[in-house]
Order: C-alpha cells, then structure tokens, then sequence
C-alpha cells in the first residue's frame, strides 16, 4: 500500500501545474530570423516552411544545410529561403551547435529563433511565438506538441514527462525553484544577448545543446522561460519504428541527466524510483493496487494532453512505457559511459570534452 501512495504523491508533487503557452499580445516591431539547423530534412523542410512563409511579418528565415545527402538545400531553396552551408565541423563542436552558431552569424534579424527542422507551426503559430517573447535579457524555450500517427511513438511517453519536470514548471514548487531547465527544438533569444553569452561556442561541445544553453544563460542572470507548444508549435519524431524511438532518446538521454538541475534530476529519480516501484509490486497489492493503478493513469493523462496527441487508451498502457524508459536509459548508459559512442544521421556524437569558449 505504501509503495501506491508513494507513487500516487510524487507523481502529483511533481506534476501539480500544467505547461501551457503565454498569451500575451504584445505587437511585433523587430526583424525576426529563424534558424533552421538542417541535416537530411528535406521531407520535414516541405512541412515546416509553409507554416513560417503563410504570415506576413518582419521575418527572415535561413536554412543551414550541414552536409545533408539528400535534397534539402533544394527544397529550402525552392521556398525562396536562405540557405547556409556549414564550414566543416571543428574539433570539439557538436554538429547541431555548430549549425546554428554559422546561422546566426548569418543573420541580420535582432531576435532569433532557433527551430529544429522536425517541427511545424499551427495555424497563427508564429505570430504567437514573436508576440509571446519578452524584451531584454531573456532566454524562451518551447516544447512542441508531439503529433504521433504510430503506436511506436506513444514510447516517448515517459521521456517527456523527464523532460517537462525537468523545467521545474509542472511542480509543485515553481514559484521558489523557478525555471530550472528549456527543451531542445525552439529557443528564442535577441541577438545581442546571444552574442553577449558567446552564442552557441559556449556550450559547443553539449549534446543536449538548448538545456545547456538554457541554463548557461541562468547562471550569468538572464531571465528564462520555458512553455508548452500546444496550439503554437508541434512536432514529429522518431516516426519510422520502435528502433528509431530508441536510439532517438538513448542518443542524448544519460548525457542530458547530467546537464539538468540537480535537483530537478533528484526529483526525477524519486518519482520514478516510486512508480516502477509501485509497477513492480503491483500483482501483490489487489485491490489497493487497481486504485493506484486508476488514480495514476489519471493524473498521467493530465499532463500527457498538453504534451502530445494522447488518448485514454494509451494512457492505460503507461507501465509499459516506464520499463521501456528504463531499458533506453540502460542502454544509453552503456553507449555513453562504457562504449563511448553513440550516432545519430550517420555522425557521431559522443559529448566532447569541455573547453573554454
């Protein structure tokens, strides 16, 4: 019984608040640029840049082609957008940092943003982004709404719970922790506060580059924001099978651990330490164990909804998803630590030493 109520409080501790987006309608009056870093994307370029060229605003949008192999510089090009190629890739850079760095110092906008290519924009999505950034010395970060078409994506399921409490925003505890962390596909950031922090050459050798960024700009005083995209910003990954979906989180999972905040991967650890707990014993616990069964698949839908597409019959199946996160973790753990490589798109990316900027 004791295992269930554990479960049942973390989770609500850990997930009292909901990510949403701010509304705010602050009318735009700067030139805007989109970074789009770009390897291989040339299918997801054909979705993503009709939802950033259908508006009219004070906009640039630049594509970086990093050494892609297939017709992504095509593609960009044929939607009239700049297109970047990236020098060849230094010593101790990751490849995605790298991108961008060579985007923004191509352009001319004085807010940036950077969007990954796997992501597309809601009907007014953009203009909700540009009016929701803040003036000054601020950092935002957006997790996208993961629009899934296969059962095999539902796998993700836990990894965004990991990433969204890592933001400290879902706690119950956000207003003494603050944000303690942004997520990967959209950071926006002014121009001259990015080149103030040494843009992207100061994390360049970070595989989970925007939470090191995030929390890189943090520590020097920079106000940081993160929020959900739901009805702004979606995306699709890891869409082709089960394969794809773990060596997609295993890529950056273990590494990513140790750039969170601590605390925040404390509270993780508790949390999940207490639900597989809870799962593990479940067969012994009867009746009590049906009831935490119900109370936690309920409060996982809860924040699963404004995460990604979501239904209740996928919420029922979430012990599957737990043990699968454990076998990813393992898994990236032993790629990371002990085989010291890991690839993704055909480059490796195992976290280079760190070095001054």
């Amino acid at each position: 019984m004791w295992v269930m109520i554990l479960a049942v409080l973390s989770t609500l501790l850990l997930f009292w608040h909901k990510l949403s987006f701010p509304i705010e309608k602050r009318k735009n009056t700067e030139m805007y640029t989109f970074i789009i870093p770009a390897r291989n994307e040339a299918l997801n370029l054909k979705r993503l840049l009709p939802t950033l060229l259908s508006y009219d605003l004070l906009r640039e949008v630049i594509v970086v082609d990093d050494d892609s192999e297939d017709e992504t510089r095509q593609v960009a090009e044929s939607f009239g957008v700049k297109v970047v190629d990236t020098p060849p890739l230094p010593s101790g850079w990751m490849g995605k940092s790298w991108a961008c760095y060579n985007g923004a110092k191509a352009a001319i906008g004085e807010t940036l943003v950077f969007l990954d290519a796997d992501t597309w924009f809601s009907e007014g999505g953009s203009e909700q982004l540009v009016q929701s950034f803040g003036e000054g010395r601020e950092v935002m970060t957006v997790h996208p709404y993961h629009v899934m078409q296969s059962f095999w994506e539902k796998f993700s399921a836990v990894f965004h719970l990991v990433v969204t409490a890592s933001s400290g925003l879902t706690t119950l505890f956000k207003e003494k922790l603050g944000t303690q962390g942004g997520f990967g596909p959209c950071l926006v950031i002014g121009a001259d506060t990015y080149w103030s922090l040494g843009g992207h050459k100061a994390i360049k050798g970070e595989i989970v580059e925007h939470l090191a960024f995030t929390r890189m700009a943090s520590s020097q005083g920079l106000t940081t924001k993160a929020c959900s995209g739901r009805g702004v910003l979606n995306m699709r990954m890891y869409d082709s099978d089960l394969k794809q979906v773990m060596e997609g989180w295993a890529k950056s999972f273990s590494t990513g651990a140790k750039t969170a905040s601590p605390i925040m991967t404390l509270a993780n650890v508790v949390w999940l330490t207490a639900v597989l707990s809870f799962l593990v014993n479940l067969p012994a616990l009867g009746w009590w164990g049906v009831l935490g069964y119900i109370v936690l698949a309920f409060l996982l839908s809860r924040i699963w909804r404004e995460i990604g597409n979501f239904r209740w019959y996928d919420v029922l199946l979430f012990p599957l998803y737990f043990f699968f996160f454990v076998l990813v973790f393992a898994y990236s753990l032993w790629k990371t630590f002990f085989m010291k490589q890991t690839t993704w798109k055909g480059r490796s990316i195992v976290e280079k030493k760190r070095s001054s900027p």
